[in-house]
């Protein structure tokens, strides 16, 4: 506290104290009065000096040197004087009848200009009748729990982790391979540990820059929609009443990815299929498969794809013996193996019976799966093995119409249309997802009988002789 004796009375400060802050700040005085007796000794109360502060000389005893900016109920920025020499600022108020202290620095790391900027705001809580201690430990508790949140917001790879098992829990088979290709593609670029909030649209850019250079435009087009899906998993992530308690939160304020632009030019709608011809001798092939080398269960579900109207590689080698109906002659592909997630109902014709039963003579009793793997007794067969085959299929015969697995369908579509079978029929046989109304929510009826017609109408154009080929498929006993 300064005092100065003025006509009988002194004139006596208190002391305020404040909140550091990054604001700009400037040290402030309270001004008050009170009898010169009672206050027992006067000294002149004045703004502190760089001078002054250099040159105060250490005591026997602590002491304070006071800047007073005369200002009332603001409390006082003091520099206290140690014997050791030590200098150190402080914002002093009294509150409550009580002296209090807020340390600021130690001199002349802290300049008296820096301690006078640094008190300004305390001097403010003082005078709004706020603590400043208290409104430290507000300001100090908001910036943990920032801090916190802030530790929780999710990495990239967490981002990709988080995604691709949300893919896994709706079904999409593909999640592995989505994983994989992030992981490929991205983390060259941007590291996995990377907050997830924290990629930019430029990051974005670098990622499918690298990728268009390497004349892969088609995978850039992948990325960019695996990345802009996860993104969105992102954005619904930490307002989903579900993930409520999740250790793991993005903050992702936007999506990156939607500014970037498509690369249209790389993309073009598969206009490649065999002909009637082409079909009956590739079937033909596939029952010696002379001059390269493809396994029997390969071969026997290229041959089922067809038989059965184009249906998807993956879904019939997912099937397990269980879903055959011998008597009934039909095959179910139960919801969780169909990409629609609706179980879809196939007749079967006598050709595909016939590989049918080729297959369950070469059965493995201890595998479930129509198409095994070939070491994993509880796994199906693996797709890759196709893709693999029809290359080696294709390298073997160069003169042949190059086809890669993806034309199977298209063929049997196309086909299929030109024997007079209707699209409505035809897409029921390749399990499309209907989406009007009607066949979404009401039309529950399975078709059988249709698609039975149809396929046998399929089955006989295949099946006739021509250019001296013949698909033979000898029927084995039945089940």
């Amino acid at each position: 506290m300064l005092y100065y004796v003025a006509g009988g009375l002194v004139l006596f400060c208190y002391i305020s104290l404040s909140l550091a802050t990054t604001s700009p700040v400037t040290a402030t005085v309270t001004l008050g009065y009170g009898n010169a007796l009672t206050q027992g000794h006067a000294m002149t109360t004045k703004a502190l000096t760089e001078r002054e502060v250099k040159g105060a000389k250490p005591k026997d005893n602590k002491y304070e040197l006071i800047d007073s900016s005369r200002e009332r109920g603001a409390g006082r920025l003091v520099i206290a004087v140690y014997p050791s020499g030590a200098k150190v600022f402080s914002f002093k108020y009294q509150i409550d009848s009580k002296r209090q202290y807020v340390q600021l620095g130690r001199y002349p790391s802290m300049t008296l200009a820096q301690a006078r900027e640094i008190s300004q705001p305390l001097a403010g809580m003082l005078k709004q009748g706020l603590d400043p201690k208290i409104e430290i430990e507000k300001e100090q508790a908001k910036e943990k729990a920032a801090q916190q949140v802030e530790a929780k917001k999710g990495s990239l790879g967490q981002l990709f982790e988080g995604y691709t098992q949300q893919m896994k829990v709706d079904g999409k088979r593909t999640f592995k391979a989505v994983l994989h290709a992030l992981e490929a593609e991205v983390y060259p670029i941007v590291k996995p540990e990377t907050k997830a909030k924290d990629v930019s649209v430029d990051d974005i850019k670098l990622i499918l820059g690298r990728i268009i250079r390497r004349g892969a435009a088609v995978q850039s087009n992948r990325i960019r929609s695996y990345l802009s899906a996860a993104f969105n998993y992102g954005l619904k992530h930490d307002n989903d009443p579900a993930k409520m308690g999740c250790d793991v939160l993005f903050g992702i304020g936007f999506n990156p990815v939607l500014a970037i632009p498509k690369q249209t030019a790389a993309e073009s709608v598969g206009e490649n299929y065999l002909t009637f011809d082409e079909t009956r001798e590739l079937l033909a092939i596939l029952e010696t498969r002379e001059g390269f080398r493809m396994g029997f269960h390969v071969a026997k579900l290229i041959q089922l794809c067809f038989y059965t109207g184009g249906q998807r590689p993956y879904e019939l080698a997912a099937c397990r013996w269980d879903a055959i109906n011998w008597n009934e002659a039909t095959l179910e592909i139960i919801a969780d193996v169909s990409k629609n997630k609706r179980a879809h109902l196939l007749p079967l014709v006598e050709s595909a019976i016939t590989i049918l039963e080729q297959l369950y003579a070469e059965r493995d009793p201890l595998n479930p799966f129509i198409f095994p793997h070939k070491f994993d007794h509880s796994q199906h067969m693996r797709l890759d093995s196709l893709s693999q085959s029809l290359c080696r299929y294709r390298e073997a015969r160069p003169d042949a119409k190059h086809f890669v697995a993806r034309d199977i369908r298209r063929t049997c579509k196309t086909l299929m249309g030109a024997l007079g079978i209707s699209k409505d029929i035809r897409d029921r046989l390749q399990n499309h997802a209907l989406n009007d109304v009607s066949s979404k929510h009401y039309d529950r009826y399975s078709y059988l009988p249709e698609k039975r017609i149809a396929l046998e109408a399929w089955e006989a154009k295949l099946n006739e002789v021509e250019q001296g080929n013949v698909v033979s498929l000898r029927p084995c006993h039945a089940k």
